[in-house]
């Protein structure tokens, strides 16, 4: 927590506990509770206490009379975790409702219970100040939770909402995304019912590959085609990383080369890895590549050569 941040879409972060449950594949290795960890921390898992953050009220309150600060909500943790003291959410929420003169963004995995959970403090209404992210990280979460987070953005009026795709695990299409069975919420957001478009009703989309000494690879074409969808909507698009890897070679399973490749890689053990469009490291699919383990600082964020920074009118 702090009054800057290096996180490259918000200038700080403010934590009112520190803790959480794991609740899908992205978490596997999440780096809050691997930061946890190594400063002696055991907040993690079902039952588990969090450890409650006194300090957060003030420092939300110093950024609020600094004005205009994006604020990122939780960054060690999920703002909506069931699992948290009422008592500690209903604080939190206030003093994010005070918090008048920042751009707050939150980020939750918890899409499903957000509207109960705010219904239940003693403020139940969304600040017009504040967006609403979820995490999704392969097509089953963006199928099953967007259609959540745009229904949610119309009954509270959410002034925007995003998608945080981070870490990327797999291709996700989200234009396969269907509002069908949410025609009130299809009239509202503009949305067209027969191909179940998105259109402008998603505000902002980040992509980034996953960090750490587990980080699974991101294949260049997954983090390439969201950023076309995004472009094709005219969605603000953000490239946050790649995380650990980078891509050594770029080849398609009709290039004669591609064994070659695949030898390499093998005979370069751990710090190389064989991806193909699908996630798969055999001889399947097709659009493989040569993976290279380097780092997250000497990986980047550039993709195709680009810095993409877009973000919301409202940040």
């Amino acid at each position: 927590m702090g009054e800057t941040s290096a996180i490259e879409w918000t200038d700080a972060t403010v934590n009112f506990w520190w803790g959480c449950t794991k609740v899908g594949p992205g978490c596997d290795h999440c780096y809050a509770e691997s930061f946890d960890k190594r400063v002696g921390g055991a907040h993690w898992g079902q039952g588990v206490p969090r450890r409650k953050i006194a300090s957060a009220a003030t420092t939300l309150a110093k950024l609020n009379r600094q004005g205009g600060k994006r604020v990122f909500i939780q960054s060690m943790s999920d703002l909506f975790d069931n699992e948290v003291v009422p008592e500690w959410f209903n604080q939190a929420w206030m003093h994010i409702h005070l918090a008048k003169d920042c751009r707050i963004q939150i980020v939750t995995k918890r899409i499903s219970i957000v509207e109960k959970t705010i219904s239940r403090s003693g403020f139940p209404t969304w600040p017009a100040h504040a967006g609403l992210m979820i995490t999704v990280v392969n097509q089953a979460e963006a199928d099953r939770d967007i259609p959540r987070l745009l229904a949610l953005k119309a009954r509270l009026g959410i002034p925007w909402v995003g998608l945080s795709i981070e870490p990327l695990l797999g291709p996700v299409d989200l234009t396969r995304v269907r509002f069908s069975d949410l025609a009130e919420i299809d009239v509202l957001l503009g949305l067209d019912p027969e191909s179940g478009r998105m259109g402008p009703s998603l505000d902002w989309v980040i992509v980034g590959g996953e960090s750490g000494t587990k980080a699974r690879p991101m294949h260049p074409d997954w983090a390439r085609a969201i950023r076309d969808q995004c472009q094709a909507a005219g969605v603000p698009f953000l490239f946050k990383q790649w995380g650990e890897w980078e891509t050594r070679i770029d080849r398609d399973r009709d290039d004669p080369d591609w064994r070659e490749d695949y030898k390499y890689a093998l005979r370069h053990g751990g710090s190389h890895h064989w991806l193909n469009l699908a996630g798969g490291q055999g001889f399947h699919g097709e659009r493989f590549h040569v993976m290279h383990r380097v780092g997250k600082a000497r990986a980047g964020r550039l993709l195709d050569g680009v810095e993409w920074n877009d973000m919301p009118g409202a940040l």
